[in-house]
């Protein structure tokens, strides 16, 4: 790590902040943020790569970046990428305002919460809202004084939440990395981007494997086409989904989809994870039929991230549990090392501690702070579990802690003002497609092949977080009182704010209490993902892996299951035809793969803001 490593990623922070609101809120092109995998992180340092580092090199081999300069920088902007936009700055203007700028207009779920609402955790001046919404008029300018104390409050937060996810993967980095030895898929992407030829070379390894660029011009040539048929229909389209409709009750459609992403990282991890995966998505098709018809009291409000009737609230449940076995079982494996990471355990505690104050501070009373904080760390461990070892680059849970919460505790015991203060736990764990955990770990993994020291650039990382996020809040704030937020991408100004609160409004309702069912159902998640762990590490012969139960409760998997099988079916016959030689430069391939659609959605994003047109955006999960 050197001085000029960390300037350099500093000033891409600071850069990434201008740019994701502007492409994401206003452009509206490929979202660049919208994935733990952090594209916009790997868009950025492939142009590092072609243009300034080859240039160095050629001119002054000395002054060319190093391996581990390269990836310091890398890192730096992951962190930064989670929390610019999806991750924490894009949700936030919008739960913290809504109620105050959308009870103006008479709406009835923004006169029920905004009682409940005060400062610092909401913005309460209906002028500085509506200035927000629908922009300044001539005279008009930002209402500062308005906007200090929430950006302050939040910031702070966000901060520790980094340096919860920072120290949490501390303390496992050891157990995953040397004892479990995870595949941790990105970062060797990343890893292999910024390998060094020999002494002399301007052009690194990768660049020099023709199998890296038949697997880059697949997605490059693929959604170049799609692009321009957008632009030009004349054009020749290459669709890459497609549903499969059934007639009865059992399921209506199964989406076949190729996702470039995930099929690229899925190729590298454990065969036997990757067929779970797709297998218990697809056992779970069955089981929505089954839930739908014999438990069909089962089912729960528990908010627009989790999927509704029975099946949603009864995966939501047996997920939490699985989450719950999964996490137990890291801190167990890890305890050894506990003791030689005091400083880790103690900034894990204290970033804890305070996340929880500051929760109970916007309301939410009694145990329910810490089980909400709590709920949260236990996700998004799993998910980064998820992302490290089952190549999940983008994945999302089945509940999140609003939903859990009010399940386990009812409204009836979290009054008015803690069923409210809860709507505020969505800024930072309510979409999870974007968590700082993720790139965390990846970024432990990276110092950890760069370095091989025991502990990890801890301060760079936060401080990449925070250069992030602040800038990516003012850029935001000067966009929304620009051109209006109402005319910024809605999903941020309209959906998120609508969504939580009026969810919230509906529970101010009736007051409910704690949910039988839920505990009967994580407590079978928890059963079953402690006998799949069992019978794995019993049982070499077992084939399916707990992970494939634990992922298949979200959403996404619809998406990704397909991709994630062409992977495993590619990697069982190229091992079995091939052998080890052929999957050695097959996985150069599929490291093109990755590469490639990236750059090409960066690619793609640059021509919709030159443009000005909405017309083509490439999906990055």
């Amino acid at each position: 790590m050197t001085a000029r490593a960390l300037l350099i990623g500093a000033v891409l922070c600071i850069v990434l902040g201008l740019a994701l609101p502007f492409a994401e809120f206003y452009v509206q092109g490929t979202r660049l943020g919208l994935s733990s995998a952090t594209p916009a992180a790997f868009f950025l340092l492939f142009i590092i790569l072609i243009g300034p580092q080859l240039l160095l090199k050629w001119v002054r081999p000395k002054w060319a970046f190093t391996r581990a300069e390269l990836l310091t920088i890398f890192a730096m902007m992951s962190m930064a990428t989670v929390v610019c936009t999806r991750g924490f700055v894009g949700p936030l203007f919008g739960i913290i305002t809504g109620p105050s700028y959308y009870a103006q207009g008479g709406v009835s779920w923004a006169e029920a919460v905004s009682p409940y609402l005060t400062a610092p955790f909401a913005l309460t001046d209906p002028e500085a809202a509506r200035r927000l919404y629908e922009g300044l008029k001539p005279g008009e300018h930002i209402v500062w004084s308005a906007w200090l104390r929430p950006m302050a409050w939040w910031s702070f937060f966000a901060l520790c939440m980094a340096v919860l996810s920072l120290s949490a993967v501390a303390i496992l980095r050891k157990q995953w990395i040397d004892h479990e030895h995870l595949p941790f898929p990105v970062a060797r992407v990343a890893l292999s981007l910024a390998e060094q030829g020999p002494e002399g070379s301007l052009i690194n390894p990768l660049f020099r494997s023709a199998a890296f660029w038949m697997g880059f011009a697949v997605p490059f040539v693929i959604e170049s086409l799609n692009g321009l048929h957008a632009y030009f229909p004349s054009v020749p389209q290459l669709p890459l989904s497609m549903n499969v409709q059934f007639r009865g009750e059992l399921v209506s459609a199964l989406i076949i989809r190729v996702s470039f992403l995930m099929l690229g990282f899925a190729f590298f991890i454990d065969s036997r994870v990757a067929f779970s995966l797709w297998v218990f998505y697809l056992l779970s098709l069955p089981a929505q039929y089954v839930h739908s018809m014999v438990f069909l009291g089962h089912a729960e409000s528990l908010g627009n991230w989790t999927a509704p009737g029975p099946h949603g609230t009864i995966a939501a449940h047996q997920q939490m549990g699985a989450m719950l076995v999964l996490a137990g079982g890291m801190v167990w494996a890890a305890r050894k090392h506990l003791l030689h990471d005091r400083r880790a355990v103690a900034l894990f505690l204290v970033s804890f501690a305070v996340m929880c104050i500051m929760v109970a501070q916007m309301g939410v009373p009694g145990l329910a702070a810490p089980l909400a904080v709590g709920c949260a760390v236990v996700i998004w461990l799993s998910l980064t579990r998820l992302m490290v070892q089952g190549g999940m680059a983008t994945i999302v849970p089945a509940i999140i802690p609003l939903g859990f919460v009010i399940s386990t505790m009812g409204t009836s015991r979290l009054g008015p003002v803690g069923t409210v203060a809860m709507g505020l736990t969505l800024v930072w764990a309510g979409d999870l497609l974007t968590f700082p955990m993720g790139p965390a770990a990846n970024s432990a993994f990276l110092d950890h092949e760069a370095s091989r020291k025991r502990s990890f650039a801890f301060l760079p990382l936060l401080a990449a977080v925070a250069l992030g996020l602040i800038t990516a809040m003012l850029t935001t704030l000067w966009l929304a009182h620009s051109l209006g937020g109402l005319n910024l991408h809605l999903q941020y100004f309209e959906w998120f704010p609508r969504v939580t609160w009026e969810y919230i409004g509906m529970e101010l309702k009736y007051a409910k209490p704690p949910s039988t069912t839920g505990y009967m159902w994580t407590g079978v998640g928890a059963g079953v993902m402690t006998l799949l762990t069992i019978l794995s590490r019993s049982f070499p012969w077992w084939p399916l892996h707990p992970l494939g139960y634990l992922a298949q409760g979200g959403w996404i998997m619809e998406q990704l299951w397909f991709s994630i099988f062409l992977a495993w079916l590619t990697k069982v016959a190229v091992l079995r035809i091939g052998g080890g030689r052929i999957y050695k430069k097959a996985t150069r391939v599929f490291i093109g793969i990755i590469v490639g659609v990236l750059v090409v959605g960066g690619l793609w994003l640059v021509v919709n803001a030159i443009t000005g047109k909405m017309a083509f955006t490439i999906s990055v999960y």
